[in-house]
């Protein structure tokens, strides 16, 4: 009888973390009886000057999920901001690309500023690529870039993000400038971190010392060639935060962590750059603004 609810939680764990139609889902964090609307802590760059006590947090653990994710991340931007950045001639040669690379994650195809809405075109590419990496990696993920000081509220995050989530399905959102908005923009953070929480996404983004936002599932650093004082940053930001972190490498640059030590879940996000020359930006008209 044991044996047979043992079978049966770990059945209903396992359907927990996939959606209705299979999608990749997080499944929600045990309760650690840690409150996730913990007020707000000054950033500092040297995590040692803030007395911070270390708890284990709910997101440390959605981060845990994300070590197979991260296994093959790859970065490449097709579109920023109101243009493309690849002509539709060369589209289909930036999918066979990526998916010649079979990466766990496909991660900043798309940034979008606070008032753009994905056209026809974006759903046709997204559906493309992803259709060529999933043949090769039934599990690749996919995520969306936005910026998080680019947006003035918390409601207008989370709309934004309701209905990019409604046309393009991220499995990830990556927002830039993540740790200044934490410190300059926290409204934004803590309504976009709760938004895709709720909708069982992970959240992250770019880091410059020491801390991350809170909740935040995993970060990014920047790439440096000085491998030193980048183990350095990323000692700090496991010590106070265990959390995943990508490596945001240009794909020209070697890597920048010869060995990376156990105690420090570290990925390399090789980001490509777009073979075809940029095409000149697009008409106003050409992706939807609110």
């Amino acid at each position: 009888m044991r044996q047979r609810l043992r079978l049966l939680r770990l059945t209903l764990g396992l359907a927990a973390s996939v959606g209705c139609n299979g999608t990749w889902k997080l499944a929600p964090p045990p309760d650690t009886g840690t409150p996730l609307g913990r007020p707000r802590r000054p950033d500092a760059d040297d995590g040692a000057t803030r007395g911070h006590r270390h708890v284990h947090l709910p997101g440390e653990m959605r981060g845990q999920r994300l070590y197979p994710v991260f296994a093959r991340a790859v970065a490449l931007t097709v579109y920023r901001k109101g243009r493309w950045l690849v002509d539709s001639s060369a589209e289909q040669a930036v999918v066979e690309r990526l998916a010649a690379l079979q990466p766990s994650l496909v991660s900043s195809l798309f940034a979008f500023a606070p008032d753009e809405l994905p056209t026809a075109r974006h759903r046709t590419f997204l559906a493309r690529v992803r259709a060529a990496v999933r043949a090769r990696v039934p599990d690749a993920r996919f995520d969306l870039e936005l910026d998080a000081m680019t947006y003035a509220s918390g409601p207008q995050v989370v709309d934004h993000m309701r209905l990019l989530t409604e046309a393009l399905e991220p499995d990830l959102w990556l927002f830039t400038r993540w740790g200044q908005a934490d410190r300059d923009n926290f409204a934004v953070v803590a309504s976009a971190t709760g938004q895709a929480h709720a909708n069982g996404q992970a959240i992250g983004g770019t880091v410059s010392g020491r801390e991350i936002a809170t909740d935040s599932d995993f970060g990014v650093v920047g790439h440096t060639a000085d491998a030193r004082a980048l183990l350095r940053q990323l000692r700090g930001l496991t010590a106070y935060h265990a959390l995943p972190y990508l490596i945001d490498t240009p794909d020209s640059a070697a890597a920048p962590v010869a060995a990376i030590p156990q105690d420090v879940r570290a990925f390399v996000l090789t980001r490509l750059t777009p073979t075809a020359t940029p095409p000149a930006p697009s008409p106003p008209a050409a992706t939807p603004r609110r």
